[in-house]
């Protein structure tokens, strides 16, 4: 087990969530899933919570077969109550406490649209899915960690809530409230020895995404709209979600932290063959640097 959480990549010491029990919701999907083997490799007892059965049984599977030990899976739709009530029951039936909760669970559910064409319907199931679980995930496992008067929250917002996202606006409302939310719920923990933080993510393959597979003539642009010059991994921020989880994190309280690759600090400037512009032509993006040269400075 430690020698897998010491492996290039991971970049943590072996050990560092010995005994630790670790609740992970959407650990189904590609970056709490990889949040999930991180932290079974360093020791904590993961329980994993997803309503996909399949990716769940596989994650258990890479997990042990990694040499950790098997993590509880709780398949349960959690933007239901009775969904939290089930994943809850299933802690209670493994372990005394909890020390982590990964509130990764968030999905657009594919309703972009123009806001006035918004139902009741795809709005409340918004809310249920990237607000109202966090809210009770917390309500149900904060009083364990005050109980031992250490906790680590670690929720995820997207860069979506900071930014503008045109004909997502209620999306990015509900991913604007958890960044609320999860400062005043910080403040309110701090004393409590809970440290809460959220992450805030942007252009990393996930399911959501199709992991953002394209065909090669576009992927080759991915240094274009991501100044790091590729697409995230689920790996990269999980990294960030398992130090912020961790016990080495005692002073980051209440932030959002942006892990995008630099999208956000870039705002609207992109990196063409010849220049950064904050103008983008197609024309730039679409022809070989060979074709650029004879154009004009401005559109290059």
């Amino acid at each position: 087990m430690n020698a897998t959480a010491s492996q290039p990549g991971h970049g943590f010491a072996p050990g560092l969530l010995d005994g630790r029990v670790a609740v992970i919701t959407g650990a189904a999907g590609a970056i709490g899933a990889a949040t999930a083997e991180i932290m079974a490799a360093l020791g904590a007892q993961v329980v994993a919570a997803d309503i996909d059965a399949g990716r769940l049984a596989a994650l258990a599977d890479r997990i042990t077969s990694a040499g950790a030990p098997g993590p509880v899976t709780v398949v349960a739709d959690l933007c239901d109550a009775r969904g939290i009530g089930e994943l809850a029951a299933a802690v209670s039936s493994q372990h005394s406490h909890v020390d982590i909760l990964i509130n990764g669970l968030g999905e657009h559910l594919a309703s972009a649209a123009p806001f006035e064409r918004g139902t009741d319907d795809i709005w409340q199931r918004l809310y249920e899915v990237n607000l109202l679980h966090v809210f009770r995930a917390c309500r149900e496992f904060v009083p364990m960690m005050k109980r031992r008067r250490w906790g680590r929250i670690v929720n995820f917002s997207s860069v979506e809530g900071i930014r503008a996202a045109p004909n997502l606006a209620v999306y990015t409302a509900f991913k604007r409230a958890v960044d609320g939310f999860t400062k005043s719920l910080a403040v309110e923990l701090a004393p409590e020895g809970i440290v809460v933080t959220a992450v805030a993510v942007d252009k990393t393959r996930a399911f959501q995404v199709n992991h953002y597979d394209l065909p090669e003539e576009y992927a080759r642009l991915a240094p274009v709209w991501v100044p790091a010059g590729r697409y995230g991994e689920a790996a990269d921020v999980a990294r960030l979600v398992v130090f912020l989880a961790s016990p080495m994190n005692t002073w980051v309280v209440g932030d959002t932290v942006i892990a995008d690759g630099g999208t956000l600090s870039a705002g609207g400037w992109f990196r063409t063959p010849a220049r950064w512009t904050n103008q983008p032509l197609l024309v730039q993006y679409f022809e070989d640097p060979a074709a650029n040269a004879g154009r004009p400075p401005a559109v290059q």
